[in-house]
């Protein structure tokens, strides 16, 4: 079995690399707050003192962290993992990164003798503890089957997307979708509210038929239920639809819903919600319609 490091234990990289160590992978961690590492050390992974000293005891370094500067830091910053570069090390950062911040990354890790796929992440906790993940994965082909092993065990859906930064690109466009679906699902029940409607009735209705998505089916009731708990937070959301929409001036691409969803989550985060989850959206479209949405069973 592979020696893995993994670096990043925070919502997702606790139940990721705890599927790694049980599924028989040496595992060593590293985190900058080593109090999350407790209960994985328990398990049986081992604690490396710096992200260096985590690449030079492993085959493959897996990295998730919160954005582009963490992980250009941990990867290429003094003591990061390309100090500890050796002949055979292989590089995996399912960081939802920017894909130029990713491409250059993976050319400073060729120049070390380092193989670099990028390899982004969809799905919740519970999703990462069931092995259910989405995974997609820009980088070298080859090096892309070797690691495939290790994402069947995270997996349920694999998709390889192309050369580096193109599983950065794919996880953009796939959040770009949540991020407006999230958006407008939050509209809907407000609209509902507003209206007379019990707002259970729209996810009712929407589970079946063409506006059934997945947004309205799982982030629906917590609105009503107003359980805001972070699974994907409004400034990792932000963070994202952001980025996505920088890359759309690059690419020359118009995205007038993604900028409106924006703007929703920019208010959120003004009001000192960006740490909750991004289903927050709605109590900004409550205030704008002077209404609270809630079930009226």
């Amino acid at each position: 079995m592979q020696r893995i490091g993994f670096i990043g234990l925070g919502l997702m990289g606790q139940p990721i690399s705890r599927r790694l160590l049980t599924a028989g992978h040496p595992l060593a961690v590293w985190n900058r707050t080593a109090e999350k590492a407790r209960s994985l050390l328990a398990a049986g992974a081992a604690w490396a003192d710096s992200p260096a000293a985590l690449a030079a005891a492993s085959d493959v370094v897996i990295t998730m962290v919160t954005d582009s500067a963490a992980s250009e830091a941990v990867i290429c910053g003094e003591g990061g993992v390309l100090g500890g570069a050796h002949p055979g090390l292989t590089l995996i950062d399912m960081s939802s990164i920017a894909p130029d911040v990713s491409r250059s990354i993976a050319v400073r890790a060729g120049s070390r003798g380092v193989a670099m796929l990028d390899a982004p992440v969809t799905g919740a906790p519970l999703v990462a503890e069931e092995g259910k993940l989405g995974i997609m994965v820009g980088g070298p082909r080859d090096t892309f089957e070797a690691c495939r092993p290790i994402f069947e065990k995270l997996a349920a859906k694999i998709v390889y997307a192309g050369d580096n930064g193109m599983g950065t690109t794919l996880k953009l466009v796939n959040n770009l979708i949540l991020a407006v679906t999230i958006e407008v699902s939050a509209e809907a029940l407000v609209l509902a509210t507003k209206a007379g409607l019990d707002p259970q009735s729209v996810i009712d209705i929407t589970s079946v038929g063409g506006a059934k998505t997945s947004a309205m089916e799982v982030r629906g009731p917590r609105m009503v239920q107003r359980d805001f708990a972070p699974r994907f937070s409004a400034d990792n959301m932000y963070k994202d639809l952001s980025t996505a929409l920088r890359l759309a001036e690059t690419c020359g691409a118009s995205l007038p819903a993604a900028i409106i969803s924006l703007e929703i989550l920019r208010t959120a985060r003004a009001q000192g919600k960006g740490k909750l989850d991004s289903s927050i959206v709605v109590t900004v479209l409550e205030s704008m319609a002077n209404t609270v949405v809630q079930s009226k069973g």
